[in-house]
């Protein structure tokens, strides 16, 4: 207090100087002239300036009282709050698979005799990949389409000969019956004789060679080769029955690789329809986008799919967010009043949770201001100092 009047003080000392030094020869002059009414008159004037600095005066106190006040109250920064595009995403474990990944088997028993392809070469469908020692299946259907072709004449002379009613029934039926018997023995032996060689179902890249030529091979049990085609894979995940309804064929996703710190951008394209009742979850499938180079089945990934989106959403930082003792959440947003700034506590009601924005659903609206700085020492209804950045 005793700054404020030593202040004041000399504030009207200045003042009175400074009025003085201009008016102080046009007083000497007045007081000369011996005149009464003049004399009186420059009295009242310098009593009406007198007034005049006192009043200033005033002003100044007040002012210097507002400022000192504010001085002591607690410094925040606000935001205004703005609607936008709001997606959330469920974060789950993913695996790369491939439809077209085969182990091939041989289909016929013997001596592995050629092997055409090495670990890395690429084969197109139907491309010879081995060949396995047919054991004189090929010497027998050499006779047999001897036998078949002689078969065969003999029917067509018997036909035509029992078209024209000539020679027996019995005749014709048995060049016939023989016909069809070594037609068939031919068809089967062909079959059997195809299955000596092993061909790539479909078009891709020979991962691994297990077999070694000159072993001994049999159907379904000696692995002869691996193949796989990168060109053709996806992404799968269980997924909890919860999101049933919400993660579902279209919808966007990210895979996460660990070997990338980038992840691949991606969609739902496959959801399945089965609940596996020992875990609880359904299958999903997510696209591996095109000429996504090192990723290999049986890769582990990580994999974020959009279950929830607001294309108005209220979003505040999570660390503006307080709870109180009834476990409520609560903001400070302000209120403006004659020049003076408060903030009131307001009640929230939160959505989904993005990691470091909170989705607001009830309690904010579009273009509030909130604190955003300086939380810690607010109550409600406390005046505070707004210093935005």
């Amino acid at each position: 207090m005793k700054n404020k009047s030593k202040l004041t003080l000399k504030i009207l000392i200045s003042l009175l100087l400074f009025s003085c030094n201009n008016s102080n020869n046009s007083l000497k002059d007045i007081l000369e002239s011996n005149d009464l009414e003049t004399i009186t008159s420059k009295r009242k004037e310098i009593i009406e300036s007198q007034q005049n600095i006192y009043n200033q005066l005033k002003k100044i106190d007040e002012k210097i009282d507002e400022l000192s006040q504010n001085s002591k109250l607690p410094i925040v920064e606000t935001i205004l709050l703005k609607k936008q595009e709001f997606n959330h995403f469920v974060e789950l474990q993913g695996n790369v698979k491939s439809d077209n990944l085969i182990t091939i088997y041989p289909e016929y028993s013997g001596i592995l005799k050629r092997i055409y392809v090495n670990s890395g070469d690429n084969v197109i469908k139907g491309q010879k990949l081995a060949q396995i020692d047919d054991g004189g299946l090929k010497e027998q259907l050499s006779q047999l389409k001897i036998s078949y072709e002689l078969s065969k004449t003999t029917y067509e002379r018997q036909e035509r000969l029992w078209a024209q009613k000539i020679g027996s029934e019995i005749e014709y039926l048995n060049s016939k019956a023989l016909y069809q018997t070594q037609k068939e023995g031919v068809e089967q032996l062909k079959k059997q004789f195809s299955k000596t060689i092993v061909k790539a179902p479909f078009a891709g890249t020979i991962d691994n060679v297990f077999a070694k030529e000159g072993e001994v091979v049999y159907p379904g049990k000696s692995n002869l080769m691996l193949l796989l085609n990168l060109k053709e894979m996806y992404v799968e995940s269980n997924v909890p029955e919860i999101f049933l309804n919400s993660i579902i064929i279209g919808k966007k996703a990210s895979i996460e690789l660990p070997f990338n710190s980038k992840s691949l951008p991606s969609y739902v394209r496959q959801s399945g329809n089965y609940i596996n009742p020992n875990n609880r979850t359904y299958k999903i499938e997510l696209e591996i986008p095109k000429n996504s180079f090192n990723i290999k089945p049986n890769l582990n990934t990580k994999i974020r799919v959009n279950d929830y989106s607001n294309l108005n959403a209220i979003l505040v930082d999570e660390n503006v967010i307080g709870i109180d003792s009834n476990n409520d959440k609560y903001v400070y947003k302000i209120d403006k009043k004659e020049d003076k700034v408060y903030v009131v506590k307001t009640i929230v009601k939160t959505g989904k949770n993005s990691g470091k924005f909170v989705e607001i659903i009830s309690g904010l609206n579009e273009n509030d201001e909130i604190v955003s700085e300086g939380i810690r020492k607010l109550v409600d209804k406390t005046k505070v100092t707004i210093v935005n950045q």
